[in-house]
């Protein structure tokens, strides 16, 4: 990730994985059992990319898309700590024609 173009001024895509990655460390020092990440989608790849531990120099070769308004569940296991990602992008939720 190390060359960046995009609109001058902006945030490179290298700096923005860094600030996600970051914040993830400190979401997951959080002895919470479920938190709840809300995120834009070019963020997603990120958290995404920090969740299953790939390396962030292999993290902009990466792409999550999700639609918009979708739910990505990612989950750890207790016993060996795998971490999963079980939905990506779930839009199950916005289905009008569900029957409450």
């Amino acid at each position: 990730m190390e060359h960046d173009e995009g609109v001058e001024g902006a945030e490179t895509k290298a700096a923005c994985a860094r600030r996600i990655y970051a914040a993830m460390d400190e979401i997951l020092q959080r002895p919470c059992a479920h938190q709840i990440i809300v995120t834009h989608g070019g963020s997603l790849t990120f958290v995404v990319a920090s969740w299953i531990r790939m390396p962030i120099e292999s993290a902009g070769y990466a792409s999550f898309r999700a639609p918009s308004g979708s739910i990505t569940t990612l989950r750890e296991d207790d016993f060996f700590h795998n971490r999963q990602v079980v939905d990506l992008g779930d839009t199950r939720h916005l289905d009008s024609t569900k029957a409450d």
